[in-house]
C-alpha cells in the first residue's frame, strides 16, 4: 500500500503548475502584472495575493523555497509599508506617531520638520507591499516551477528574438547562483572567526569580502559562458530547432483566457473611472462601471 500510494502521488515537478506550458506561464504572469499595477483596492489586492500564494500549495514547493519567499516578502512589504509611513507626501496626512520631533535640536532641523508615522501613509505601503508582493510571488512560482529551456522555447513560441530570450533566461539563471556564492562567502567567514552582524567598522568589512569574490566569481563565469556559446555557433542558424515541442493544453487555454480577459476588463474599467474623477469624460450609462471601479478595484 505504501508503495502504490508513493507512486499514485505527484512527484515535485509532476504537479497541474509544473505540466502548463510555458508561455501560458508567461501571458499569465503579463496579465497579472497589469491588473497588479492598476489595482487599487487593499481587499482586491489581498485576494490576488492569496490566489497566488495558492500556487505554491499546488506547486508543493519544498520547505526550503517556501522559506526563502517568506523571507523576501516580509523585507519586501516592511520594507515598503516602513519607507511610506515615514515619507508620504501627499496631503492630507494623519500622524500616529511621532519620531523625531521639530524642536529638537539639529535632528529637527536635519528631518526638514521632524520625522512622523502617517497614517495615510501605513494604507498606501500596505498596498504597493501587496502589489510588488504579488508579482514578486507569481515570478518566483514560474521560474521555480518552468526548466530554463523550457522557459527559453516558452519565449521564442511568443516570437521574442532568441538573443533577448536567452539574456533573460541567463540572467534568472545567474541569480540562484549569486546568492549561493554569497551564502558561502559568509560561511567562510565565519569558520575564520569574523562576525558579519558586527556593527561598525564590521559591516563594511563584510560588505567588501562579500561583494570582491562574488563580482570576481560572476565575471569568471560571465568570460565561460561566452566562450562556451561562440564555441557552439550562438548566432550562426537563425532557424534553430527544438527537441520539446510546445502545446497548450485544453487548462493552460483556459486560463490565459480568464487572465486575458480580467486585465483587459480591469484596465478598461480603471480608465473609465479615472476618465470620470479627473473630469475628462462621464456618461450616466457607465454609472454601474464606476461603482464597481469605486467599490473593488
Amino acid at each position: 500500500m505504501i508503495g502504490a500510494r508513493s507512486i499514485a502521488e505527484p512527484t515535485i515537478k509532476d504537479t497541474i503548475i509544473h505540466r502548463m506550458d510555458p508561455r501560458a506561464k508567461i501571458l499569465i504572469l503579463i496579465s497579472t502584472v497589469f491588473v497588479a499595477v492598476t489595482l487599487d483596492n487593499p481587499e482586491t489586492m489581498l485576494l490576488l495575493f492569496l490566489i497566488i500564494l495558492s500556487g505554491f500549495a499546488l506547486a508543493r514547493m519544498p520547505a526550503i523555497k517556501l522559506k526563502t519567499l517568506a523571507i523576501l516578502l516580509t523585507l519586501l512589504i516592511w520594507g515598503t509599508i516602513y519607507s511610506q509611513a515615514l515619507f508620504y507626501s501627499q496631503l492630507p496626512r494623519t500622524v500616529i506617531f511621532t519620531i523625531v520631533s521639530p524642536d529638537v535640536p539639529v535632528l529637527g532641523w536635519l528631518t526638514n520638520g521632524g520625522l512622523f508615522v502617517y497614517a495615510e501613509g501605513l494604507h498606501h505601503g500596505a498596498i504597493q507591499g501587496l502589489r510588488s508582493a504579488s508579482i514578486l510571488s507569481l515570478g518566483l512560482l514560474m521560474c521555480w516551477t518552468t526548466d530554463s529551456r523550457d522557459m527559453l522555447n516558452g519565449l521564442v513560441g511568443l516570437k521574442v528574438p532568441y538573443s533577448a530570450a536567452f539574456m533573460v533566461v541567463t540572467a534568472v539563471r545567474f541569480l540562484p547562483i549569486i546568492i549561493t556564492e554569497v551564502l558561502t562567502v559568509v560561511t567562510v567567514q565565519r569558520l575564520r572567526g569574523f562576525n558579519p552582524k558586527r556593527f561598525g567598522s564590521g559591516i563594511v568589512k563584510t560588505s567588501l569580502n562579500i561583494l570582491t569574490p562574488t563580482l570576481s566569481n560572476c565575471v569568471r563565469r560571465t568570460g565561460t559562458l561566452a566562450v562556451s556559446i561562440q564555441s557552439r555557433a550562438f548566432r550562426a542558424n537563425p532557424e534553430r530547432t527544438y527537441l520539446k515541442k510546445l502545446k497548450f493544453s485544453e487548462l493552460d487555454k483556459a486560463l490565459v483566457a480568464v487572465c486575458i480577459f480580467a486585465a483587459i476588463s480591469i484596465v478598461l474599467i480603471k480608465l473609465l473611472y479615472n476618465m470620470y474623477t479627473g473630469g475628462i469624460y462621464y456618461s450616466a450609462d457607465l454609472r454601474p462601471v464606476y461603482a464597481l471601479a469605486r467599490g473593488y478595484l
